[in-house]
């Protein structure tokens, strides 16, 4: 029933783009999409893809990357030779480099008004904002009972080998991190921090699933990850022991988002389909089936999302994509120097 309700709302909303192009073709068109995997849900597309495929008459082929750096990767080396239409899962601290090679078309959602002006990370609307979360210590409350509330108690000794790091090479989380500590600290003072946090440092993970595995199998008691994530084990495994702290100094936002490629030969269903991801009813799935938080403002998010932390200073918008540009390579080495030694 729910299903079905979703079907025929979403027949409405979608069916009324400002900007449609043509006429939806007679013949079955396939959509080809390169998307992330979605963290704690293999089954993710699986579930939701029907709904749009039932909805437009058409095929959608998704192939799945672990990461979103090679999922880009893959699209920058195969741009003037692809069959792709969209790429799912490009986050805010991938902007500069999607800029750099003028990858995606702009496209303003027929609901871009529902969404939050402060997730538009791309004013020019080449990627546009799906879903969010703030970068957050996960912790395990059964073994740290007291953890750190601020950056300052992050360095004390107490801490020791406790926390699972993220590669900032290879891990959007990891890379969102360091941004993160860059805002906070300043370009002077952020690799004073990692120096202080070495030795609290029990190892760095390439990705976000070998971590957070290590950090399930018990392995440290603290990873770097998103607020939101506890979240799933309230819904899934009826525990509330995984909890997340934020420093009081101010929070960092995790946003991923959608592109259209310029190469695409599916620009109406490419559009329907950015379209499907911002409308209410999708939207409506993301705490669920994503545990991230929906980029719609209309969409009250749920009781269990109760127990995140009011941030009151945002330190997103401190590291502009024209600063990324110009310093990340310097961040990256400064970061290998220091952690990788």
């Amino acid at each position: 029933m729910k299903k079905i309700l979703l079907f025929l709302i979403l027949i409405l909303i979608l069916s009324c783009s400002k900007q449609d192009i043509n006429k939806t073709p007679d013949e079955i068109q396939t959509l080809n999409i390169y998307a992330v995997d979605v963290f704690l849900n293999d089954d993710f597309y699986e579930n939701i893809i029907p709904i749009f495929t039932d909805l437009f008459k058409c095929e959608v082929k998704v192939t799945k990357f672990p990461n979103a750096l090679s999922m880009l990767d893959k699209a920058i080396l195969e741009k003037d030779s692809t069959n792709i239409d969209i790429l799912f899962g490009i986050d805010n601290t991938l902007l500069f480099k999607a800029e750099q090679e003028s990858l995606f078309l702009q496209y303003e959602p027929n609901n871009l008004y529902n969404i939050h002006d402060y997730l538009i990370f791309d004013k020019e609307h080449r990627i546009n904002p799906v879903c969010y979360s703030y970068i957050a210590f996960n912790y395990n409350s059964y073994r740290i009972s007291d953890p750190p509330s601020t950056f300052g108690e992050m360095q004390d000794g107490k801490f020791k080998d406790q926390i699972i790091m993220l590669d900032p090479r290879t891990s959007s989380i990891g890379r969102a991190m360091l941004f993160w500590s860059v805002a906070a600290f300043g370009r002077n003072g952020y690799g004073h921090f990692w120096r202080s946090i070495k030795e609290n440092v029990f190892s760095i993970y390439d990705n976000q699933d070998d971590a957070y595995n290590a950090f399930l199998a018990g392995e440290a008691p603290m990873i770097i990850g998103i607020e939101t994530t506890p979240i799933y084990h309230i819904q899934h495994d009826n525990t509330d022991k995984y909890k997340s702290t934020i420093p009081k100094e101010g929070g960092f936002k995790f946003i991923l988002g959608v592109g259209i490629l310029r190469s695409t030969q599916q620009e109406y269903l490419a559009r329907k389909f950015v379209d499907f991801l911002l409308s209410k009813d999708f939207q409506k799935m993301i705490t669920e089936e994503m545990w991230m938080k929906p980029a719609n403002k209309k969409i009250n998010l749920p009781v269990d999302y109760e127990i995140l932390t009011q941030i009151t200073n945002d330190y997103t918008k401190e590291i502009s994509t024209r600063q990324t540009k110009w310093q990340y390579g310097v961040w990256i080495e400064k970061w290998k120097r220091i952690m990788l030694k």
